[in-house]
């Protein structure tokens, strides 16, 4: 294959991976207003849109599948260059969310239904380590920062056994997520901490690891009926449940079709459009803010405008409006200056070639 050739193929799937992204983020975001209209008005909770809580599934296997093609690259794996660009993707743009949850939760504690502002939680949200608060909860400050625990613990378990053992099939890491999730299904530990660690949500980036072996030999992102097939399977499949409560079954009924999205996706979303990747570009900046706005529209706007009754379909449009919008500052005003200050500070000295941090992971990555 030409070098013209690899470069247009792997350009095709960024693309894919994007706006996945985009549809993941704007799941969740209409999962977190379904949930919370429901809270605040006392309606039938059954009709509550669970399968937007998938995105984040959907989240889960296309880190692993980004990890498995970060790792598979040619040359000799650098674990700090692996680890410093994991943090600029994450850490700066999460913490300074964190610290204003919890500056609003230490002068504001009305605007919270639960959340307080204690140290230990701060300190433990900052590390990305599910630490129990002593009520059984293992939450971060940041109601959505559960999944970036779980996500720096799979960069974690990546590095160490690509780093030490040259697991550039992540094989190894694949084995080890294996045997935790087998420990806590056998186990079934009452500690908080250690049930988060062996959950079989954990799975999810093994997906993620298995899309990219099929994807890098069949073909990469050629179209064609197979994938469209797939493709159409996992959508299907999650439209079916789309009442469907979280449970336990999660990585079975939400993990395997947002598998065969990803797969079939990677073969079918291959058009170009700058606003879908640029929704992709801001789909992480938006899983991070999303709540602070649907919670001031859902709980303060509606209710202070009564005059004006409008269908739901219209305040969907309208929190979906001001919450990417929201995101998009986020973005360009703390997002991506803070990525760029701390890859500068981190990294040795300037690395030419190297593509932007958010062009190759995504939201939750």
């Amino acid at each position: 294959m030409s070098a013209d050739r690899s470069s247009s193929v792997s350009s095709e799937t960024l693309y894919s991976v994007q706006y996945l992204r985009a549809a993941a983020a704007l799941a969740v975001v209409y999962y977190h207003i379904s949930t919370l209209s429901q809270q605040t008005w006392g309606l039938d909770p059954e009709r509550i849109d669970h399968v937007g809580a998938a995105g984040v599934d959907l989240f889960f296997v296309m880190s692993g599948f980004v990890m498995a093609m970060i790792v598979a690259r040619p040359g000799t794996f650098d674990g700090r260059e692996f680890w410093i660009r994991r943090i600029a993707r994450v850490v700066p743009a999460y913490w300074v969310i964190t610290l204003a949850v919890f500056a609003l939760a230490s002068f504001k504690p009305s605007l919270f239904n639960s959340t307080t502002a204690d140290i230990f939680t701060l300190l433990a949200s900052l590390s990305f380590v599910a630490l129990d608060h002593g009520d059984g909860s293992t939450g971060p400050l940041l109601v959505v920062g559960w999944t970036l625990n779980y996500e720096m613990f799979f960069y974690a378990i990546v590095a160490l056994t690509a780093g030490l053992f040259a697991d550039r099939k992540l094989i190894g890491t694949s084995v080890v997520i294996i045997c935790l999730v087998a420990a806590g299904v056998w186990l079934q530990p009452a500690i908080p901490t250690v049930n988060f660690y062996t959950d079989p949500i954990l799975l999810e980036f093994i997906f993620g690891i298995l899309v990219y072996r099929a994807w890098s030999q069949t073909g990469h992102g050629r179209p064609g009926l197979t994938k469209l097939a797939v493709f159409a399977t996992g959508a299907v499949l999650l439209i079916l449940q789309w009442e469907r409560p979280v449970g336990d079954l999660r990585v079975l009924f939400w993990g395997i079709p947002s598998a065969a999205v990803l797969y079939g996706g990677l073969g079918v979303l291959n058009f170009r459009s700058t606003l879908l990747a640029r929704l992709g570009d801001w789909s992480y900046a938006l899983y991070l803010t999303h709540v602070f706005v649907i919670t001031l529209y859902i709980k303060h706007v509606i209710s202070a405008v009564t005059t004006v009754e409008l269908p739901w379909p219209v305040h969907y449009l309208i929190m979906t409006v001001i919450a990417v919008l929201g995101a998009a500052a986020y973005y360009m005003i703390i997002e991506t200056p803070l990525s760029r200050w701390t890859l500068r500070k981190l990294r040795r000295k300037p690395s030419s070639g190297v593509a932007p941090a958010a062009a190759v992971t995504g939201p939750a990555e």
